[in-house]
């Protein structure tokens, strides 16, 4: 529907963004508000509002309702060779296949690499974030210390956060990591950690996040699922694109050490 409307219209830079959007995020854009759109197309609501009228429809609402529908139907088409599942957790995995195609642009991929480098060349990093993103915050703290770096968690209340982003300067990263809605206390530490000087890392799922005008590396992530909880299987993934970044490098693997002293201190449970 979108491809045969898009032929018929002379569309700018800002509807296009717009219309990726759109395409990528079906189920995001059967249900999302105009406001919601614009921050995923990093622009303002009137150019989702513009976009709609240019495709023929009296406004968002109107295409809103068109997506709606098609997105409907698609989860009953069916092929004779393969039927497609309507189960929850068939639709699940679709969709975290579909932000995994998306979180591999070749955007994502220099800026990962971009962040790697910034890890392998500071004294110290912090990881802050918010909600669910304690999960993707804590792979990455965990896996990174195993290779030798030196990070952590800023954990706790605001307060205790603030604590350990103030002890930063110019020779540490700060690792944010926003998954759906920003909080204030995210925001002001990150700004905190660019007025210390720090390199600022943000992972996020909004092209217009505030947290990327500190930002001095930004990942783009999908968290999109399939109802109103949001998916951190592309977060995830983009932190393991990091860890085997930094994996690769070898500049501070310490796997070795470690495994001896969980050895040593006889931990494992293995089996003979």
């Amino acid at each position: 529907m979108l491809a045969q409307r898009t032929e018929r219209a002379t569309l700018g830079a800002q509807a296009d963004r717009v219309l990726q959007v759109l395409a990528q995020m079906p189920q995001f854009a059967s249900y999302a508000s105009a406001r919601e759109v614009a921050e995923r197309a990093g622009v303002n609501v009137s150019t989702v509002v513009r976009t709609a009228q240019q495709l023929e429809f009296e406004g968002w609402s109107d295409l809103k309702k068109a997506l709606r529908a098609e997105y409907l139907n698609s989860l009953v088409t069916t092929s004779p060779e393969r039927p497609m599942s309507t189960d929850a957790a068939a639709q699940m995995l679709r969709q975290d296949a579909a932000n995994l195609a998306t979180a591999s642009s070749a955007a994502n991929i220099a800026a990962i690499k971009s962040v790697a480098d910034a890890i392998n060349a500071a004294r110290r990093i912090i990881v802050i974030t918010t909600g669910s993103g304690a999960g993707p915050a804590q792979v990455l703290s965990y896996l990174a210390s195993i290779y030798g770096y030196d990070i952590h968690i800023a954990a706790g209340p605001a307060t205790s956060q603030a604590v350990s982003v103030s002890q930063m300067d110019e020779r540490d990263c700060l690792i944010v990591i926003n998954v759906w809605r920003l909080t204030r206390a995210l925001r002001g530490l990150t700004r905190l950690g660019r007025e210390r000087g720090a390199t600022i890392a943000v992972l996020t799922d909004l092209h217009s996040s505030p947290l990327n005008a500190y930002a001095d590396h930004v990942v783009i992530t999908p968290i999109e699922g399939i109802n109103a909880t949001p998916s951190l299987t592309a977060m995830v993934a983009v932190v393991h694109a990091i860890l085997a970044q930094l994996e690769s490098s070898g500049a501070r693997s310490s796997v070795g050490r470690i495994e001896q002293a969980w050895e040593t201190l006889d931990l494992m449970d293995d089996q003979p």
